[in-house]
C-alpha cells in the first residue's frame, strides 16, 4: 500500500503488455498472470531448478560443522519469514507439538525480529528453537540430510526451490497446501491447511512414521531429478530462438 508499490505494479503491467513472450516459472504463476490481468498473454511455463550441491550424502561421511548447538534430532525451516511465509504458524504449532521436548526446531535465515523474539518467549520455546544465519549451500545440504523433516508453510509461492533442495537430499517434507507446491512436489509432502495450526501439529506427528517417510523420500528423489538449471536454460534458449525465427 506504499506509493512505490503502486509504481512497481504499473511498471510490471507495462512490461507484461509490451512483451513478445512471458516466461512463467510455474503453471500457478501463469494462472495468476491471466487472472490478475484478465486476458491471456503469450506466456510459456519454464520451471526453474536447484543447485547440484543438494544431494543425498553418504551416512558414513564425516559430519560437517554447521553451527548447531544441539545434539537432538531437529525439524528444519529455511528462508525468509515475511508475512506470506507464514512462519508464525510454525512457531505456534511447534509450541503445541508433544515431541518438542526431544526434537528441536532449526531455522535458517536472517536475525530474529522483535515480534519473533516476543513470540518465542510467550510460547516458552526459546531454548528449543535454534537460529542459524549465513549458512552456505554446503552447510544447508548437510542440514537437509540431517533433519527429521523440512517445513514449508507458505501462504503463497510462485514455485518453491527449497522443495527441490529437500527432496534431492532425501528430507521428508511437511508443506502447506497451496497451488504451487503440489505442482512442484506432487504427492511427496505431508500437506496441511496453511493457517490450521492443529493440522500442522498432526502432520508433524505423521512425518515421524519411518515406513511412510521412506516411500515419500523415494518419490522425492524421482521428482527432483526432473528439474535442473540445464533444463531451465535449454527451454529459455528455445523460447528466444522461437522469437527470432518467428
Amino acid at each position: 500500500k506504499n506509493p512505490w508499490d503502486e509504481q512497481f505494479r504499473q511498471q510490471k503491467r507495462k512490461c507484461i503488455e509490451q512483451a513478445d513472450a512471458i516466461i512463467c516459472i510455474s503453471e500457478t504463476t501463469k494462472n495468476e498472470l491471466e487472472y490478475y490481468y484478465s486476458k491471456p498473454y503469450p506466456a510459456r511455463v519454464i520451471p526453474i531448478g536447484y543447485s547440484p550441491v543438494f544431494e543425498k550424502l553418504d551416512p558414513g561421511q564425516p559430519s560437517a560443522d554447521v553451527g548447531i548447538r544441539t545434539s537432538k534430532p531437529f525439524i528444519l525451516y529455511v528462508g525468509g519469514r515475511t508475512q506470506y511465509k507464514n512462519f508464525m504458524v510454525v512457531l505456534q504449532a511447534y509450541s503445541r507439538w508433544a515431541h518438542r521436548h526431544e526434537i528441536d526446531l532449526v531455522v535458517v535465515g536472517g536475525p530474529w525480529s522483535p515480534e519473533e523474539k516476543a513470540l518465542l518467549t510467550e510460547l516458552n520455546i526459546s531454548d528449543r528453537v535454534i537460529l542459524l544465519t549465513g549458512s552456505n549451500d554446503a552447510e544447508l545440504c548437510r542440514l537437509y540430510n540431517q533433519a527429521v523433516a523440512f517445513i514449508y508453510p507458505s501462504l503463497f509461492e510462485g514455485f518453491g526451490i527449497p522443495l527441490l533442495e529437500a527432496m534431492a537430499c532425501g528430507c521428508p517434507i511437511v508443506a502447506s497446501h497451496i497451488p504451487s507446491t503440489p505442482e512442484v512436489a506432487q504427492d511427496c509432502p505431508w500437506y496441511f491447511e496453511p493457517q490450521a495450526v492443529d493440522d500442522l501439529v498432526e502432520k508433524l506427528d505423521l512425518v515421524l512414521d519411518r515406513e511412510k517417510s521412506q516411500s515419500k523420500i523415494a518419490r522425492g528423489f524421482e521428482i527432483a531429478r526432473c528439474y535442473s538449471w540445464d533444463r531451465t536454460a535449454r527451454e529459455t534458449l528455445d523460447l528466444y530462438h522461437s522469437l527470432v525465427t518467428a
